[in-house]
């Protein structure tokens, strides 16, 4: 799969692609989703992975716009807190899966599984 990992903290972006890539996927990282938005429209994503709280807008509003370019885009919203309403209503309408940070490479492979299956 091709991966697009969206997350503004570089040591965790770091290791999620080293874990992916791993998985034997390929991944694309930035730090926003400004810069997400700034990616060429040629290349599809197979899979977003977005941390929910990034900074100018949020890792679901991320999600949305990346699906205006590339509709059938899986998500995957990573977040130390999932307690929030709207990113667990979400997940209940199937829109992303949720990976509760810290995570491990099961997990990982877990969630791009369950939502990419």
């Amino acid at each position: 799969m091709r991966i697009l990992v969206v997350e503004d903290d570089s040591g965790v972006r770091a290791t999620v692609v080293r874990m992916l890539e791993f998985l034997g996927h390929g991944a694309t990282a930035v730090a926003s989703g400004e810069e997400a938005g700034d990616l060429p429209e040629g290349g599809a994503f197979d899979a977003i992975l977005a941390d929910l709280r990034l900074p100018g807008m949020p890792g679901h509003e991320v999600v949305g716009r990346m699906r205006r370019r590339w509709p059938r885009l899986k998500a995957v919203i990573m977040s130390g807190d999932v307690d929030g309403e709207e990113l667990r209503a979400g997940a209940a309408a199937g829109r992303w899966r949720i990976l509760t940070k810290p995570f491990d490479l099961e997990q990982l492979a877990a969630a791009l599984g369950a939502c990419c299956a």
